[in-house]
């Protein structure tokens, strides 16, 4: 019998991390990744093993909980996405892995939001988008799902088919925002 094993490669991204002015896209590591859908009338008991398990209970639609490297955020109704550690089993709930699915970006500087303001239709100003908080848009055709993982870091998740549109996408917007 023959023994094969898939090697991990990296989505195509180009050269990262690139720097214009005071900002920073870099690719991200946010570790595993599974979807979790909890049947009905099991949210309440899907999140209680959670944080029972990673420490990390289900979020209210637009948040993300953190905790030791374990991570949930809110990515659309019904629907939330565990990173950095694999869910315990969740007979409540529909769990899917996601690892190879999505690339994960970091935009680090004061002015990701004016960056971001280019490219979605929702204000990531801190005030409008605090720290935790996680949406789901469109980015010039897009879908990606965004959240604010510190106070100058978004923390941007899309398909990873489109990593190399991406990278190029928030690059030139990047680039404009530096040049004011």
């Amino acid at each position: 019998m023959t023994d094969f094993r898939l090697a991990s490669v990296p989505p195509a991204t180009g050269p990262l991390p690139v720097t214009r002015g005071a900002m920073t896209l870099s690719l991200a590591d946010p570790g595993p990744l599974w979807s979790v859908a909890p049947h009905r009338g099991e949210a309440a008991a899907v999140s209680r093993a959670l944080q029972e398990a990673i420490g990390v209970s289900l979020p209210g639609p637009g948040r993300r909980h953190a905790a030791g490297g374990a991570s949930v955020q809110w990515f659309g109704r019904n629907l939330w996405l565990v990173a950095g550690v694999a869910p315990p089993d969740l007979p409540g709930a529909a769990v899917t892995d996601q690892g190879d699915g999505w690339v994960t970006f970091d935009l680090a500087g004061p002015e990701g939001a004016d960056v971001m303001a280019r490219l979605i239709p929702v204000d990531t100003r801190p005030a409008a988008m605090p720290d935790q908080a996680a949406i789901r848009t469109e980015l010039h055709g897009m879908m990606v799902a965004v959240a604010r993982t510190a106070p100058d870091t978004l923390r941007i998740m899309g398909f990873r088919s489109m990593a190399s549109t991406l990278t190029r996408t928030i690059t030139e917007a990047m680039e404009r925002v530096a040049a004011i």
